[in-house]
């Protein structure tokens, strides 16, 4: 399957159009409970909406175009830090978190009532867009996005949706689509739930309504409980098409921040029963309240990229601006805010040939894109410039912190107690060194940071060995121990730096590991 340079931007285009229409026709009814009927913006859209679902999109394209392929959670946590004013919900925790030295993807985890909930599948079409038919390679990243500031079903459903969009540049069928993000899934989480309660709906011949309501009992979300059942707001009153709501008893009260898998859901719904019309798709998404910004807007994206720009209706793509405004950045001139829907898309599509080289082959009239197999996940298949096998990621724990160079991987394990110390309690935390180089290697590890009194077994120096992937029935990973008992404790936080070096070359890595005294 190839994809010519043409096609390819007007997906792009198409899937950047999606998102602003989908994202400013839901921003009036966003955190509200209802059932609408909705066929068209209600609100004055002359002047562009602000929308965080794609400013977050702009520094992680920043991020490529300074940093290339190779970003992973930690390049992405500091490009946060640096660009990223919101301090609400996920979006402060794990900025937080990371400000206090707390790595991915624990930061995403710890102290964190909102990691379930919807700020980082919202996000995910850049990834698609930079590894348009290479579904893993966009999960992969997805992850990395994710887990700055999600865990869990937060993270699942960035992944379903990142693979679901990337797939969509070679494939248009609903239900191969979601055959395919599915494939990306545990077995058993509440975004794999959501969709098959959906897929059940629409195949029994319910309606949209029914569907819904059965998603939101099945899976229930607390996005609509944040503004109540919606009353009407002062940009958007109550009328014959978005009346006064009433309490539905039937729908059980959710878990805060548990909000992921029922948003899932409402983007299928859309999908679904607008029978692959745009505007019906993304009213309907919209018309199901809750994160209705988030919904309508990711949907939009869907669809665009499958018909691309010339296929989204002129009624649409003329109702509203194409300006892009900010509202959680901090611009300066290395992030370089884009002006316009075009002129952000026109800065993506320089940068794919950047992070997926090797499905792309320059042509005379730009480059052709080819597919990486049948799209669907295949944990035999190799992936180029993929960092990670993500599906080993999804399953390990979010106290386990890696840490990627050009040689060796880092995985820190900080134990059940995560980074807290207390007086007296001993602490264990693993350490793991994954070879990525066809050589073997003998490292040298000096650990500092950590308090004589505290009694590190066996000193702060080890040799590791880690022989290479080629040729040898010996692992390529080998891990040891810090283990101590803390001491005398006088601070609130201590650093402890990881210095490795390789026996025989040059290079030197530090992997910093943050423990806390007291609650978190």
């Amino acid at each position: 399957m190839k994809l010519d340079y043409k096609a390819y931007c007007d997906k792009v285009k198409g899937c950047y159009l999606g998102k602003n229409i989908g994202g400013t026709l839901g921003a009036p009814f966003e955190c509200y409970r209802g059932v609408y009927d909705i066929d068209f913006f209600m609100q004055d859209v002359s002047l562009p909406v602000p929308n965080d679902d794609v400013d977050l999109q702009l520094v992680w394209l920043s991020a490529v175009e300074h940093e290339g392929k190779n970003i992973d959670s930690h390049i992405l946590a500091q490009y946060w830090e640096n660009y990223i004013s919101a301090e609400i919900s996920e979006y402060g925790a794990g900025k937080n978190n990371y400000s206090m030295g707390i790595a991915p993807p624990l930061s995403g985890y710890l102290r964190n009532e909102n990691r379930e909930s919807n700020g980082a599948w919202i996000r995910t079409e850049i990834w698609a867009c930079l590894c348009a038919g290479n579904p893993a390679l966009s999960a992969n990243y997805a992850y990395y996005d994710a887990c700055v500031d999600h865990s869990g079903e937060g993270i699942y459903a960035a992944v379903f949706t990142a693979a679901v969009q990337a797939a969509a540049f070679f494939e248009g069928d609903v239900y191969k689509l979601v055959e395919i993000g599915l494939s990306y899934l545990p077995d058993k989480c509440g975004v794999r739930n959501a969709v098959n309660v959906v897929l059940s709906c629409f195949k029994n011949g319910e309606d949209w309504k029914t569907a819904r309501k059965k998603l939101l009992i099945a899976e229930p979300s607390s996005f609509g409980e944040i503004g109540g059942e919606w009353k009407g707001v002062p940009s958007v009153p109550a009328s014959e098409k978005c009346p006064v709501q009433k309490k539905d008893k039937d729908i059980p009260k959710a878990v805060h921040g548990y909000d992921a898998p029922a948003s899932i859901g409402i983007v299928l719904i859309g999908w679904l029963y607008g029978g692959g019309d745009f505007g019906k798709s993304v009213c309907i998404a919209t018309s199901c309240g809750e994160d209705t910004d988030c919904t309508a807007g990711t949907l939009g994206a869907i669809l665009g990229i499958i018909g691309g720009a010339k296929n989204i209706p002129d009624k649409w793509k003329n109702g509203c601006s194409e300006k892009i405004a900010v509202c959680t950045l901090r611009p300066d001139l290395l992030l370089n805010v884009p002006e316009t829907v075009s002129a952000l898309c026109e800065r993506v599509i320089k940068q794919f040939p950047v992070v997926s080289s090797a499905s792309c082959k320059f042509t005379e009239n730009g480059f052709e894109i080819t597919a990486a197999g049948s799209l669907k996940y295949d944990e035999n298949a190799f992936y180029p410039y993929q960092q990670e096998n993500f599906k080993e990621l999804l399953a390990e724990s979010p106290a386990t912190a890696r840490y990627h160079f050009p040689s060796l991987t880092v995985k820190v394990n900080y134990g059940g107690e995560l980074v807290k110390i207390e007086e007296g309690k001993q602490k264990r935390i693993t350490v793991t060194l994954c070879n990525k180089l066809y050589l073997s290697q003998y490292l040298n590890v000096e650990i500092t940071g950590i308090p004589n009194e505290w009694g590190l077994v066996n000193g702060t120096k080890r040799a590791v060995g880690i022989e290479h992937w080629h040729g040898s029935k010996v692992s390529h990973t080998n891990s040891f121990d810090l283990t101590f008992t803390p001491a005398a404790l006088k601070k609130h936080k201590y650093e402890v730096v990881l210095k490795i070096s390789s026996n025989g070359r040059g290079e030197q890595y530090f992997v910093p590991v943050t423990l806390i005294n007291g609650a978190c």
